[in-house]
């Protein structure tokens, strides 16, 4: 069980539901989307950010030459994402549920295994899904999606299982955590009150992004604050660059469309390197 030494995490997540609560009872959706970029721009985006040092590190990265190698792969593996999007939205859309599912699952996995972490993530994907169809479906339709009604038809039946993994992981698992039943259950009082966009607020923002920033932080021994934004911010300003030189494409489009694509697609094309380096760095963080 866990100990006394609650992570950052454990008591930012309750605080971000209560916020977003806040946020979606402003009158109308445009409150909810300067939110929600701002909310991804300062605290959902730094966790990633960084990935170049966890890759120096765990790649041994020791000359320019092997970093500029990774930094090429990286962003070509970004880039075949957003291609891959604009042929095949639907698909691209499926399977960035999917993978996100597995990528949330490992918050949990290292405590309920890696099958009930992806009944984690399903639960935390199906959950507004099944709950606000009628919302989530134009959010779905404006990342380009032609047949949202499929994806959103499988909510119910991606939170049934997610449901019942998670279930009989949080059973059987002698090492569960407080957090790992609770914020479960705050999740679906979240998912039940407020707006799909303030959910995913709640939990990417508050409870995703602080505990891979602990994780990788205190693996790298960036231990103060100034340590860790000094190494974040050379990536994620990059990352607003790109996200600015995107625009010009997206000319033409609702307003409220170019800000979905931007920062889903965007997400999109970062977790699937993201996912790589951390499913390359977890065995190495133990040895």
């Amino acid at each position: 069980m866990e100990t006394s030494a609650r992570p950052p995490a454990f008591w930012l997540f309750p605080i971000g539901l209560l916020l977003s609560l806040g946020f979606s009872a402003l009158p109308g959706q445009w409150p909810l989307y300067i939110v929600l970029v701002l909310s991804t721009a300062i605290l959902g985006l730094p966790h990633g950010s960084l990935d170049t040092a966890v890759a120096r590190r765990h790649l041994r990265l020791h000359s320019m030459p092997r970093l500029i190698a990774f930094l090429g792969g990286y962003m070509a593996l970004s880039t075949v994402v957003i291609a891959i999007w604009w042929q095949a939205p639907n698909a691209a859309l499926g399977a960035f549920l999917l993978y996100s599912a597995v990528h949330f699952g490992d918050d949990v996995a290292h405590r309920l295994g890696r099958l009930g972490g992806v009944g984690y993530g399903l639960w935390i994907l199906g959950l507004p899904v099944t709950l606000h169809p009628q919302k989530v479906q134009p959010l779905f339709e404006m990342l380009g999606a032609t047949r949202a009604d499929l994806l959103v038809a499988a909510g119910p039946w991606a939170l049934g299982l997610g449901g019942a993994i998670l279930l009989a992981a949080l059973a059987l698992s002698p090492n569960r955590a407080t957090s790992d039943w609770r914020d479960p259950l705050l999740l679906v009082v979240g998912a039940a009150l407020l707006h799909p966009l303030a959910y995913f607020i709640a939990y990417w923002c508050f409870l995703h992004s602080p505990r891979h920033l602990e994780l990788a932080a205190r693996d790298l021994g960036l231990d103060s604050w100034r340590e860790r934004l000094r190494a974040v911010a050379p990536t994620t300003l990059a990352t607003y660059a790109l996200a600015l030189a995107a625009l010009p494409f997206l000319i033409g489009m609702p307003s409220d469309a170019i800000l979905m694509r931007i920062i889903f697609i965007g997400l999109a094309a970062l977790t699937v390197p993201h996912m790589i380096l951390e499913f390359i760095a977890s065995p190495r963080r133990a040895e």
